[in-house]
């Protein structure tokens, strides 16, 4: 007996997959895309049930009916290209029949009826994905910043932001709970309704910070600005980039539930909350592009260290130019993770002491032969640099002459690399 054909409910947002069916289907579709287990969750209740709902799948009365949310890696987004097509700039909602679980060039893929349900489904589920991603992001970047983010919201940093762990809390209990029951109760709605204005005022806050560390770079004496450079790429610049992207978290989280929340009460109004979270979305992000390029500014401005600086205080040189580097390094990190691109970022420029020395030493020599037929003010100006250089000059003549007074008490002379002693006298 043939066995009839088995369907599963498909939506794609970006990178973000949930597919809905019967258990087995569910499995063995996962199982021929080759998805990597620790990027596959089980779908709770409110993507099953926008998933069917979004897409026409009439398996809800089935016992059996489950669903997995996954990431796309290369190999999987590949056998899902055939699918993007129908929407390719957007999510893709739909049915795949007659595949009975397998990716099949048989298979049927039914793009889901446009109708107000489907858009408000749709709407949640791409809320959903993109929180997801923002939280798989977050994870991303404190790993390679390698910092507890546990501890940094319960230190000094993130009080200043305000409770950003308590938000945290209240969001996530608020997702959790409609991801269960698929509706955001009126009780629930009234303890987070608030919480976008002080996860505004928290990024704030941390740009502010940014802000406040590049103005010190550029500011004070050279000890100040190098003494500035070396405290902020210790921990402070880390420290201010991850809670930013808590802080961005957060706000997805928020977002996703109001959208899910407009999606029940008032599905005509989705798509203008949805466009007005996309554009608040890339206004944030063009302002964060805006900072990190200061701050990137401010590190290049400081990592022009001149030859007279790297003569005078090669350790404090050196540690600048290293905490340049520093810098640099996590704000590319930072921008690669959530792909800020066209950033721009100074070179850091590193030249021996031997080399610096010989080219200021050529450097003040040609500026005493250019002042020596100018004014007399002009002479004033090289007057530091000559003296500086003797200095320097003194204890090195010093240990040369000791040297060659060694050399005349021993009977050899030293030609080139290798000792030689005198002929014998022959007489």
């Amino acid at each position: 007996m043939e066995k009839p054909n088995q369907e599963l409910g498909l939506f794609i947002s970006g990178d973000e997959v949930a597919v809905v069916g019967s258990t087995n289907t569910v499995q063995r579709f996962i199982r021929d895309l080759a998805v990597r287990t620790d990027l596959t969750q089980k779908a709770k209740t409110a993507t099953i049930e926008a998933v069917a709902a979004a897409t026409g799948l009439n398996v809800l009365a089935d016992s059996s009916t489950t669903g997995a949310t996954f990431t796309m890696t290369a190999e999987s987004a590949a056998l899902l290209k055939k699918y993007r097509e129908y929407n390719p700039d957007g999510p893709v909602a739909g049915i795949i029949r007659g595949v009975k679980g397998q990716i099949a060039s048989t298979a049927k893929f039914e793009p889901a009826q446009v109708n107000p349900m489907m858009v408000s489904n749709v709407a949640a589920l791409s809320a959903a994905a993109a929180l997801k991603a923002a939280l798989a992001d977050l994870e991303k970047l404190v790993e390679a910043m390698d910092v507890k983010l546990d501890r940094l919201l319960s230190d000094n940093r993130a009080k200043a932001l305000g409770d950003v762990q308590g938000i945290t809390m209240v969001l996530e209990k608020a997702y959790t709970l409609y991801q269960e029951t698929n509706r955001i109760s009126e009780t629930t709605w009234a303890q987070i309704a608030n919480h976008g204005t002080s996860l505004g005022q928290a990024s704030s806050h941390a740009l502010n910070q940014l802000d406040f560390i590049a103005d010190s770079l550029i500011s004070g004496s050279a000890t100040d600005r190098s003494n500035a450079i070396t405290a902020a790429s210790k921990t402070d610049i880390r420290s201010w980039l991850v809670l930013l992207a808590a802080c961005s978290a957060n706000q997805d989280r928020f977002d996703a539930l109001e959208v899910a929340h407009v999606a029940k009460a008032e599905p005509n109004d989705v798509d203008p909350h949805l466009r007005a979270i996309k554009e608040a979305e890339l206004r944030r992000r063009a302002l964060i592009a805006v900072h990190l390029q200061k701050l990137n500014d401010a590190v290049s401005l400081i990592s022009e260290v001149n030859d007279f600086s790297r003569v005078v205080s090669p350790l404090r040189s050196r540690a600048t130019l290293n905490a340049a580097e520093k810098i640099q390094t996590d704000v590319a990190c930072y921008a690669n993770v959530y792909k800020l691109d066209g950033l721009v970022y100074g070179k850091v420029e590193r030249e021996s002491w031997r080399k610096s020395l010989s080219d200021l030493t050529t450097h003040t020599k040609d500026m005493v032969g250019t002042a020596g037929g100018s004014l007399p003010g002009a002479v004033s100006k090289i007057g530091p640099h000559v003296q500086k250089l003797r200095e320097i000059e003194r204890p090195r003549l010093t240990r040369s002459g000791r040297a060659r007074s060694e050399l005349v008490e021993r009977p050899g002379v030293i030609q080139g690399q290798h000792s030689v002693s005198p002929p014998p006298d022959k007489s």
